[in-house]
């Protein structure tokens, strides 16, 4: 684990990414780069220093379903006895993974723990990472990101594309977790392993493409840092890496993308089939903060909901779906006022998030969905700042906040769990 700890020092360091462009009324630029204020990362969360929180509001209304089974299943991989796949998907709260290592730590790494799960090559594709791994390629590469269109890869289901320009060339990744068995998750075809090193030693291995057509690679030891040798054409594109550490126990896969809406999953084709590889239990999605920036009705929203489920059910019908709703936050506008030639830069509550979050809520709740009621929990953008919980730019949290709301978000779900 002192790796991780090197890794977090360093990713808290690394994370800020700057708005270059002129702020504009949708603040589209801060929202696909956001800079998340890392201070005061590992400090105890402590409830009662927040007294805005409805903490009888932290729970998930489960609107008729039944996780009986879902938590049999949870408690079987406590257990050693199965494997339980978390997949928590979202925008850009998600993406930087600061409140889902969070759940990853109360539901995966306090049971018996699987393995870090998928870990996605943002930095090199231009954008934040979580702290805990590094990633690089040994070659030139093309990359993609969602929310920059037109894409010059192909789109995997993780909203990031890397395109290898020669036909051999190294992977190498260091991750806080121990890892046993690597699944890469490409498009194209598949690469075909030559050799890898673990903690800098080569060692025997084994690699198989399983039934989703995917590089599996196995080794006799498990370890922190790979460097695997590659051979393969320019048709494969990659989209992560799968760390897994046993056969059984819990494991959860963050995939947030900056700026990203319930639409912008609906634009990458196979979406559903290819987040079925994960072979998920419950899939977890945050989404609605962007379209509180724009022009979507709610209507609308709700249709983007439905065609976004329905993809992921037609391949993963077992899973259990839960939906998060935006918390209140801020925006920006401008007015010129009277005597100024120029307009005069404002910020404001955005009320259009009440409207997302609500319009996500009736949908969850006509369609028999659980849902867990941030915005109700979270309370006002004006405590969330004063408590440095909502960052300075009025729409992402601190990474205290973060974490704030990992722990509320993992009290909720244990709840069900482990009832």
């Amino acid at each position: 684990m002192r790796w991780k700890n090197r890794l977090l020092a360093a990713g808290a360091m690394m994370l800020c990414f700057c708005a270059a462009a002129q702020d504009d009324d949708t603040q589209s630029d801060l929202r696909l780069n956001p800079e998340i204020e890392t201070t005061d990362t590992i400090a105890p969360i402590n409830y009662s220093d927040y007294p805005f929180i409805r903490l009888d509001k932290n729970k998930i209304d489960l609107n008729g379903d039944d996780w009986s089974a879902l938590s049999q299943k949870y408690r079987a991989a406590t257990e050693g006895k199965r494997r339980f796949n978390i997949v928590y998907l979202g925008d850009s709260h998600i993406q930087a993974d600061f409140g889902g290592d969070i759940v990853r730590q109360r539901l995966a790494r306090k049971s018996h723990f699987g393995g870090r799960g998928l870990i996605v090559p943002f930095r090199l594709a231009g954008t934040n990472q979580p702290n805990d791994y590094k990633f690089s390629m040994s070659t030139a590469y093309t990359s993609a990101k969602l929310m920059r269109t037109p894409w010059v890869t192909e789109m995997p289901f993780t909203g990031i594309g890397l395109q290898p320009q020669t036909r051999d060339y190294s992977l190498s990744f260091l991750s806080g977790d121990y890892t046993r068995t690597l699944r890469l998750h490409t498009r194209g075809n598949a690469p075909e392993p030559v050799s890898v090193k673990a903690d800098g030693e080569t060692v025997s291995f084994t690699a198989s493409t399983d039934s989703c057509g995917l590089t599996v690679i196995n080794i006799d030891r498990p370890a922190l840092d790979f460097e695997i040798r590659l051979k393969g054409d320019k048709s494969t594109v990659f989209g992560g890496i799968e760390l897994i550490d046993d056969t059984v126990g819990v494991m959860l896969h963050s995939i947030g993308n900056n700026g990203a809406t319930f639409s912008s999953y609906n634009t990458i084709d196979r979406f559903g089939s290819e987040l079925s590889a994960l072979e998920p239990d419950l899939i977890i999605i945050a989404l609605g903060t962007n379209e509180a920036f724009g022009r979507t009705s709610a209507e609308t929203l709700q249709n983007d909901i439905d065609v976004l489920l329905s993809g992921i059910r037609n391949y993963s019908p077992e899973a259990k779906i839960l939906l998060i709703g935006p918390t209140e936050c801020y925006r920006r506008t401008y007015q010129r006022r009277r005597g100024k030639r120029r307009r005069v830069r404002t910020t404001v509550v955005n009320t259009r998030a009440a409207t997302m979050a609500k319009a996500i809520r009736l949908y969850a709740e006509e369609q028999g969905i659980p849902y867990y009621n941030h915005y109700a929990v979270a309370g006002p953008a004006s405590k969330m700042k004063a408590s440095k919980v909502l960052s300075r730019d009025g729409v992402h949290f601190t990474a205290t906040g973060y974490r704030l709301w990992g722990n509320l978000l993992s009290d909720a779900i244990l709840q069900h769990l482990q009832p």
